[in-house]
């Protein structure tokens, strides 16, 4: 048994360094799969030919999966630096809505101490009014 697993890892590795076909890919073959593969790759160069075009291929693929992975998890990153700037950002509109509302509670009670100071300054100032004009009245009538 120690002998057929050298044996298939050796037929692995020479389809890897000879026609650079991954062990990833070979490892599904059986060993006389590899073996007749070996044989056939040697005698066919039609088949040769297309397992050279396939491997490139599998490889260009492999380059573009990695470039894409590693612009995925740069996007990923900039996603999450993106998500917590916006979370900062609710926080703090959160912040300022609630000054807000304090502000304008205090203006509020500002503006009606005022708007109640004015009241009394006009009614204070209707009755001075009324008194000179009482006073003017008993003037006029005393002459």
């Amino acid at each position: 048994m120690y002998t057929s697993e050298v044996q298939l890892y050796d037929l692995a590795k020479e389809l890897k360094n000879i026609h650079n076909i991954d062990k990833d890919i070979s490892h599904y073959l059986t060993d006389s799969q590899k073996a007749e593969l070996l044989y056939v790759l040697e005698n066919n160069q039609a088949v040769l030919k297309l397992i050279k075009l396939l491997t490139a291929k599998n490889q260009t693929l492999r380059k573009n999966n990695r470039r894409i992975g590693r612009q995925r998890n740069v996007a990923e990153k900039d996603l999450k630096k993106q998500k917590d700037k916006n979370e900062e950002l609710n926080r703090e509109i959160s912040q300022l809505k609630y000054e807000l509302i304090e502000l304008q509670s205090q203006i509020g009670g500002g503006l009606a101490s005022f708007q109640e100071m004015l009241l009394a300054d006009i009614l204070e100032r209707s009755e001075i009014l009324k008194f000179i004009q009482e006073l003017i009245n008993a003037v006029q009538e005393s002459k």
